[in-house]
């Protein structure tokens, strides 16, 4: 079974992309913890939930339909030069870097949770029919 065209899986695999992304960004900033006068960057937020609950609802009948595909490119910020700098003299405060790396992992758990529950319904629904 093609999973690849289902709604859901769509959201799912967008937001592991997203979250891959900004663990990237995260262990960038990480990595530039001691470089002088580095200022830490941060991607664009993006919403798993409104995306998934649009996914859900949302049905590309039409091919004048807005569908989820995205370019997958997203929005790295870094903050504003004059901003105030560590007193190690860089931008980059680890506490809050890891704080988010953390986040971000919960949120990648969560979403290959939702992907696994839905592939599960999906194929014991596909069993049934078969049988």
């Amino acid at each position: 079974m093609d999973f690849k065209n289902l709604s859901v899986f769509n959201a799912a695999s967008q937001n592991m992309q997203y979250l891959s992304a900004k663990q990237k960004v995260i262990a960038e900033n990480i990595a530039n913890a001691n470089t002088p006068g580095y200022l830490a960057r941060r991607i664009e937020d993006q919403r798993f939930d409104s995306a998934l609950s649009s996914a859900v609802t949302l049905k590309t009948t039409n091919p004048k339909h807005i569908g989820l595909k995205g370019d997958n490119s997203y929005r790295v910020y870094t903050p504003n030069p004059s901003a105030a700098l560590t007193i190690d003299g860089n931008g980059v405060i680890l506490e809050d870097q890891m704080n988010q790396a953390s986040k971000a992992s919960s949120e990648y758990k969560k979403t290959i949770t939702i992907f696994n529950k839905y592939k599960s319904l999906l194929q014991t629904a596909n069993t049934k029919i078969n049988a």
